[in-house]
């Protein structure tokens, strides 16, 4: 079986897409090592998720509540 493929357009647009517990909590993490503020949209409450919001807080960085799915986390920096 072959398949032959033209190039196409350009795709422009957005999309929404529901949360997701590990992409949450990677998010909560990477945020808090850059420097400077990350806003995260579709974040997803979950128990363990706050755990881990909470556990960031802990060590100083400062996390806004999420809100409906989103939440603001200014980053320490990597040796915050």
């Amino acid at each position: 079986m072959h398949f032959y493929l033209d190039p196409g357009g350009s795709l422009t647009g957005r999309i929404r897409v529901p949360g997701d517990k590990s992409m949450s909590h990677r998010a909560i993490m990477l945020g808090s090592i850059a420097e400077g503020r990350t806003t995260v949209s579709g974040f997803l409450e979950g128990e363990d998720v706050l755990a881990t919001l909470s556990a960031f807080r802990e060590m100083g960085v400062e996390i806004t509540d999420p809100q409906s799915g989103r939440l603001t986390i200014d980053g320490a920096g990597l040796r915050g």
